[in-house]
């Protein structure tokens, strides 16, 4: 499991986060998305990588809510 360094509200359903994933950020590429899943029996929900930072092991994420899923 991966650890969500920063959440941040940027609208009133679109949020970004900030995720401590080290193996991605050292190998993510503009355009590329990842599976994010709540739970390990949760739903897989795509999710493209906004932003990166591979020195700090980060990714970013950048989503709206629409669904119970994303809501959580």
């Amino acid at each position: 499991m991966y650890k969500v360094i920063n959440k941040e509200r940027l609208h009133e359903i679109i949020y970004s986060m900030w995720i401590e994933a080290p193996e991605v950020a050292s190998s993510v590429q503009p355009g590329q998305f990842i599976i994010l899943m709540i739970t390990e029996k949760g739903e897989r929900v795509p999710l493209t990588v906004a932003d990166f930072n591979r020195e700090r092991g980060l990714i970013r994420i950048v989503f709206q809510i629409v669904g119970k899923t994303s809501e959580e």
